[in-house]
């Protein structure tokens, strides 16, 4: 195999190497903090934030020792792209958002699969558009969301073995792999101002004497519900392994949010675990945002379950949860004081939510809060 290595138009696009990167708990429960004189859905805001999961291992390509096994890997985690089937997982992650039906939803690790029979070239054919599978899945449960806003990130390709001809040789193939993460807005939710971005903070990976950047970004929107004006704020920060990066990226997040008065609501895949029973898993990213005065709606005021959201097996195949660490977080901040979580739990992390194959919906639960301002509630 040929080691050349091209950049075009921003894709990293490899002869015979590249790049083909990215970077889970208790059941869904009711929480009766209060009781609400009229729960309904013209007074509470339910939001709502899942990690899809992009189907892979991708540190194991990012560990290659030399060009071929990159290829080798990247074949292979290709081949478990295909085996986690995202478009049966799409549907099982629509019934467990169809069940709390959130104005508002983040997800992330939304990717953008495109293959070519030339890896010489930037792939364009789709053969896997995650955010439109889940857009779709939801319509045909009959629950109408729109795309409000959407960040695309780390954008790049790999050749992969598609096959081999007569004389045994391998046949080379690309891989294109696009990132990122997305606002959902239900269609009765009015929605204003989308916005993203992409932290100028990133990890740096070199593979096949090719350097490049891992990107994490962030999209949010304006969204009105019961007459009030929340920042809707969706994130995927970088992994525990690279702890300095998510740190300067958690930083440029609460920067960009300083000046923010409305209140805000900010979701996502923060990748730091807030037990830290495993101290490698232990990030100050947590703190920081406790610190910044953003609220875990998880735990205020005093709910003791765990909420464990990461991780499932990568295969998705293993029969049992095995969650052991919470990094998914729902944080809330500037909120009308006395505003409490009714009702919160951990989605998509129970046997029967996996897939007719035995798929569970990703490696990642995602977790869901039903917030109810004050003067609509009681004591019980």
């Amino acid at each position: 195999m040929r080691n050349a290595i091209t950049v075009a138009d921003g894709i990293l696009v490899c002869a015979a190497v590249g790049l083909f990167t990215a970077e889970c708990g208790d059941s869904t429960s009711v929480v009766p903090i209060v009781t609400a004189r009229v729960l309904g859905e013209a007074e509470s805001v339910t939001a709502l934030t899942w990690n899809v999961y992009l189907g892979a291992d991708i540190g194991r390509v990012l560990q290659a020792r030399t060009a071929d096994e990159a290829v080798v890997l990247a074949t292979e985690e290709w081949g478990h792209v295909q085996a986690t089937n995202f478009p049966a997982r799409a549907g099982a992650l629509a019934r467990a958002i169809a069940a709390r039906r959130p104005h508002v939803a983040g997800l992330e690790e939304l990717a953008l699969y495109r293959t070519a029979d030339n890896p010489f070239e930037p792939a364009t054919r789709v053969a896997y558009d995650f955010l439109e599978l889940v857009i779709d899945s939801l319509r045909a449960r009959g629950l109408d969301y729109g795309v409000a806003a959407v960040d695309r990130t780390t954008d790049l390709q790999v050749p992969v073995i598609a096959g081999v001809d007569a004389s045994g040789q391998p046949i080379l193939a690309g891989v294109r792999w696009t990132d990122g993460d997305a606002v959902l807005v239900r269609a009765d939710v009015p929605y204003t101002n989308p916005r993203s971005g992409v932290y100028t903070a990133s990890q740096l990976v070199t593979i096949g004497g090719v350097t490049s950047s891992l990107l994490q970004g962030w999209s949010s929107v304006d969204a009105t519900v019961g007459g009030e004006v929340y920042r809707f704020v969706v994130t995927h920060l970088a992994g525990q392994e690279v702890a300095g990066v998510q740190v300067a990226q958690t930083r440029e997040l609460l920067a960009l949010l300083a000046a923010e008065t409305r209140p805000t609501i900010l979701v996502g895949d923060f990748n730091s675990d807030a037990y830290g029973i495993d101290p490698t898993r232990v990030t100050p990213t947590y703190e920081m945002m406790l610190a910044a005065g953003y609220r875990d709606t998880w735990i205020e005021p005093g709910h003791r379950a765990l909420g464990l959201t990461c991780c499932q097996q990568a295969d998705l195949l293993n029969a049992r949860s095995t969650f052991d660490q919470r990094i998914d977080f729902i944080f809330a901040r500037n909120l009308p004081a006395g505003t409490m979580p009714v009702r919160r739990g951990v989605v998509g992390d129970r046997p029967g939510n996996r897939t007719a194959s035995g798929l569970w919906p990703s490696d990642h639960a995602g977790v869901a809060v039903t917030l109810l301002p004050p003067g609509r509630w009681a004591s019980p």
